[in-house]
C-alpha cells in the first residue's frame, strides 16, 4: 500500500499557488506515494481543471481570517497524521505571524502538537551536504544561554538515525562548529567550546558516532568537500543557514526530525513581494516531492 503524504498549501497570501501550478507535471507521473493537498481548492487552482493531473484535494474554504483558515488546515492535517491515516507532511511556506503567538516557527508548533517538544531537530537537507542549528528561532543574545550539551547530543542522535533509516548511510560523518571566533582560543575566559561543545563531542565519540570538531566557524564550510562531511552542525540559526542556501540555492529542503512521521518544507519564504509576477521558482517544492519519492516510500 502506498504511503499518504499530505501537502499543506499553507499561506494564501504567498507564491505557494504559483509554485504548485508550476509543479503539476510531477503528479502526472507514476508515483510511489499518494499525495493529498489540504487547503482552499478554488484559491489554489483557480479555474484550472485538475482532473488530468490526478490531484487529490481536501477542500477547506477560506471564508474566515487567514490565521483561522490556516489553523483549520493544520488541524485537519495533524488529525490525519495522529491517526496514522497519513504518513508524511509537506507544508508550503507560511508567514509565522499566522501561527499562535507563543510559537516562533512551524518546527516548534508541530513539535508541541505531537508532544515531541524538546526532542525536535531542524535539518536543512541537500544531497551535497546538510546543516543543523543547535538552537533555532531565538534572538542572538540568547544563544549562549540556550546552547546545552544535551541538545547537541540529541541533535546528533536524531541526525544519525535519519541518515541511517531514511537515507541509508549507516554512519554519517558529522562536523560540529564552535560558537566563538576561532573556537574561542583568543579569549581568557572559559568559553562555550570548553564548557559545552567539547564535552558533548567527547561523549558522542564514546558512543561511536562518526564526528569531528569543534571546527572553527570561519573555515567550517571550506572542509565539507575535502573531508566528505555529510552534516555540518552549527550553534545558531544564521551560523549555518545563509551559506547553505547560497551554495545549494533551491536544491534544499527543511526537515523536522524527532516527529513520528517525516515533515518537510521547501527551503524558502512566502515570496510576498513577488506574488502575481510569475517568477516564483518551484525547485525546492519539487525537491521535497522527489525526496519523498526516493527515500520515503513503501518497498
Amino acid at each position: 500500500m502506498k504511503k499518504k503524504i499530505l501537502i499543506l498549501t499553507s499561506d494564501p497570501e504567498s507564491i505557494n499557488g504559483e509554485i504548485i501550478k508550476k509543479s503539476l507535471f510531477f503528479f502526472k507521473k507514476k508515483l510511489n506515494n499518494d499525495y493529498i493537498f489540504i487547503g482552499d481548492l478554488k484559491q489554489t487552482f483557480g479555474n484550472l481543471k485538475t482532473n488530468e493531473y490526478k490531484i487529490k484535494f481536501i477542500n477547506i474554504s477560506k471564508n474566515c481570517s487567514t490565521k483561522i483558515y490556516m489553523k483549520k488546515c493544520f488541524q485537519k492535517a495533524f488529525i490525519l497524521l495522529k491517526t496514522k491515516e497519513a504518513q508524511g507532511l509537506i507544508n508550503l511556506p507560511l508567514n509565522k505571524k499566522n501561527l499562535p503567538k507563543k510559537y516562533s516557527g512551524f518546527t516548534e508548533y508541530i513539535s508541541n502538537y505531537f508532544n515531541t517538544k524538546g526532542h525536535e531537530t531542524m535539518l536543512l537537507y541537500s544531497r551535497n551536504f546538510s546543516v543543523c542549528p543547535n538552537t533555532i528561532h531565538i534572538p542572538l543574545n540568547q544563544v549562549h544561554l540556550k546552547l546545552k550539551e544535551e541538545n547537541i547530543i540529541k541533535n546528533i542522535i536524531n541526525i544519525n538515525n535519519f541518515y541511517k533509516k531514511i537515507i541509508g548511510i549507516n554512519k554519517p560523518y558529522i562536523a560540529i562548529m564552535g560558537l566563538n571566533p576561532h573556537n574561542g582560543i583568543d579569549f581568557y575566559k572559559k568559553t562555550e567550546e570548553e564548557k559545552i561543545i567539547i564535552p558533548a563531542i567527547k561523549k558522542l565519540k564514546k558512543l561511536n558516532f562518526k564526528i569531528c570538531g569543534p571546527i572553527s566557524p570561519d573555515s567550517a564550510f571550506n572542509i565539507i568537500k575535502q573531508k566528505k562531511i555529510n552534516v555540518l552542525v552549527g550553534n545558531y540559526h544564521d551560523q549555518v543557514l545563509p551559506l547553505f542556501k547560497y551554495i545549494n540555492k533551491f536544491k534544499g529542503i527543511n526537515i523536522t526530525l524527532g516527529l513520528p512521521f517525516l515533515r518537510v518544507s521547501p527551503d524558502h519564504g512566502t515570496g510576498k513581494d513577488i506574488v502575481g509576477k510569475n517568477i516564483a521558482n518551484p525547485e525546492s517544492f519539487l525537491y521535497a516531492l522527489n525526496f519523498f519519492e526516493k527515500y520515503y516510500k513503501n518497498t
